[in-house]
């Protein structure tokens, strides 16, 4: 480095066995301005890659507080008859109502493994990890006034997550049966979606007999 420095001040002076000796100092000083410089780079890039990590390490936590102020900010869903006819809303309609979806449909009935599910509205509902608990959140039950009704989140074991995703993420014209949920427990399938089938956000159809190989409490 010093050799090219050398080299540059001698071009720069004329004469071939005298070095200016201005002009090394000046490209001394621009060399030191430059590793300083990338330097400088390199650490800035360290510490911005940190903060981006640390920053995706936050990004769920972030998605699931907007989600639950989005779920607490908005109406309740105004569901159709042909919605709340397969949900446990249906005791409260007219037989001709009651029918209108599903004519096997019993608002009293209890889940088998055999029984369809799905949400009855997309996007009513979601799913947040809670101190090692999965908490899931819907506004069904939110009232007309704004924040007139808080939220009332349900709480179940972390190894129900799979099962409650599977529940949330299946929307109309979709279903997915019972036993089909991931859990290993088909007694737990059933539980988890009597739980929501009770609370009023899972839509539910009974296409064939009751599967009673499998009985719950």
């Amino acid at each position: 480095l010093k050799q090219a420095l050398e080299a540059v001040a001698k071009a720069s002076s004329g004469e071939d066995g005298e070095v200016d000796e201005a002009v090394l100092a000046e490209a001394e000083a621009k060399q030191r301005i430059r590793a300083r410089q990338n330097h400088f780079k390199d650490e800035a890039k360290k510490r911005i890659m940190r903060v981006c990590k640390q920053a995706m390490s936050m990004l769920d936590d972030a998605c699931d507080q907007i989600g639950k102020r989005f779920l607490s900010d908005r109406l309740p869903p105004a569901l159709l008859e042909p919605e709340l006819s397969l949900t446990k809303a249906a005791s409260s309609l007219s037989t001709s109502s009651k029918t209108l979806g599903n004519p096997h449909h019993d608002p009293t009935k209890k889940i088998w493994p055999n029984t369809l599910c799905r949400l009855v509205r997309p996007n009513i509902a979601r799913l947040v990890i809670e101190d090692s608990k999965a908490v899931l959140y819907h506004c069904l039950d939110n009232s007309r006034v704004y924040h007139g009704t808080p939220l009332s989140p349900m709480e179940f074991e972390i190894d129900d997550a799979p099962a409650l995703e599977q529940l949330l993420t299946t929307v109309e014209p979709h279903w997915i049966m019972v036993k089909d949920l991931i859990h290993g427990d088909v007694e737990d399938k059933m539980e988890i979606a009597q739980a929501l089938y009770d609370e009023g956000i899972l839509a539910t159809i009974l296409a064939d007999a009751p599967d009673r190989s499998v009985q719950t409490g």
